[in-house]
C-alpha cells in the first residue's frame, strides 16, 4: 500500500508541474505577431496580460499604465486597463516605449492600493507590438 501512495503521490505532482507550465506558456512566449485588441486577460495561477497604449501618469506619486486608446485622443477617452507597479518595470527601459501600443505580461499584484485605477500587474515582460 504504501508503494502505491507514492506513485499517486508522484503522479499529482507532475500534474501539478504540467499545469503551471501551461500556465507559464502564455507569458513565456512573448508578445503576440501581428495585430492584437487592445485588453485586459487575467490567467490561472495569478497570471495577466494586457495590450494598448503605455504612457505615464501623474496621479498619486507617478505610475505607468496601459490604456484603451493613446492619452492623446480627444475623441475616445482612454480608460485605464492595467497599471504596471513600480519596481516591476526598469524606469529608464520603459520611457522608449511610452505612448506606444505594447503587451505586457506578468502577475496580478495581490497587495492593497489606493490608485483605483485598475488591476496592478508585477510585469515580467513588456514589447511594443503592432495596433490593429
Amino acid at each position: 500500500m504504501r508503494r502505491r501512495n507514492g506513485f499517486v503521490t508522484l503522479a499529482a505532482l507532475a500534474l501539478l508541474f504540467a499545469a503551471g507550465a501551461m500556465n507559464m506558456a502564455g507569458c513565456a512566449a512573448g508578445p503576440p505577431t501581428g495585430p492584437v485588441k487592445a485588453g485586459y486577460k487575467a490567467g490561472s495561477l495569478g497570471s495577466a496580460e494586457v495590450v494598448g497604449y503605455l504612457s505615464r501618469s501623474d496621479l498619486e506619486g507617478g505610475f505607468w499604465a496601459v490604456y484603451s486608446s493613446p492619452t492623446t485622443s480627444s475623441v475616445v477617452p482612454p480608460k485605464i486597463l492595467a497599471v504596471l507597479l513600480p519596481g516591476s518595470v526598469d524606469e529608464g527601459g520603459i520611457a522608449a516605449l511610452d505612448g506606444r501600443y505594447v503587451w505586457a505580461a506578468g502577475r496580478v499584484s495581490e497587495g492593497v492600493s489606493i490608485r483605483m485605477a485598475g488591476p496592478e500587474i508585477l510585469v515580467d515582460g513588456i514589447d511594443a507590438v503592432q495596433a490593429p
